[in-house]
C-alpha cells in the first residue's frame, strides 16, 4: 500500500490513437536518499507535463520501501526518447544510477486510455503472444 497517494497528471489536449506506455520501477539502496530522490522525481514530473507528446503520468512513491514507480503515456516512442534525453531527466538518471538497487522499465502498447500503475504492472507481467 502506498504511503503517499499516487500523483497523477493528464494533459488537457485532445489525444488520438493508442499511444505507448512506459512503466518504470526504481528502488534506492539507502533510505537516506529518499527525500532527495523524491524531490528529483517531482522535478521530472514537471518536465513530463511540459514535454511534447506526453499524455499522462502517474508517480507512485513508497518511501519506506525505497521504491518509486512511474507510468507515463506518450504519443509515440520518439516522444519518450526525446524526453529521456532532456534535462532534468537525463542528468537525474546519471546522478542516481549508482544509488539504485534496482531499475527496470518496459514499453507497452497503449489502449487509448490513461493507464494506471496496477494496470501497467499487470500488462507487463502478462505473457506475450
Amino acid at each position: 500500500m502506498p504511503v503517499i497517494p499516487d500523483l497523477p497528471w493528464t494533459t488537457d489536449r485532445t489525444v488520438e490513437g493508442p499511444g505507448v506506455v512506459l512503466l518504470t520501477e526504481l528502488r534506492l539502496r539507502r533510505l537516506t536518499d529518499v527525500p532527495a530522490f523524491f524531490a528529483a522525481s517531482l522535478a521530472i514530473r514537471r518536465q513530463v507535463a511540459g514535454s511534447p507528446g506526453a499524455r499522462s503520468l502517474l508517480l507512485r512513491a513508497q518511501p519506506l520501501a525505497r521504491a518509486f514507480t512511474t507510468v507515463s503515456w506518450w504519443d509515440d516512442e520518439a516522444a519518450v526518447r526525446a524526453f529521456a534525453r532532456t534535462d532534468p531527466h537525463r542528468s537525474a538518471m546519471r546522478r542516481w544510477a549508482p544509488r539504485l538497487r534496482s531499475f527496470g522499465n518496459r514499453t507497452l502498447p497503449g489502449d487509448g486510455a490513461a493507464p494506471s500503475v496496477d494496470g501497467a504492472r499487470a500488462a507487463a507481467a502478462a505473457p506475450t503472444v
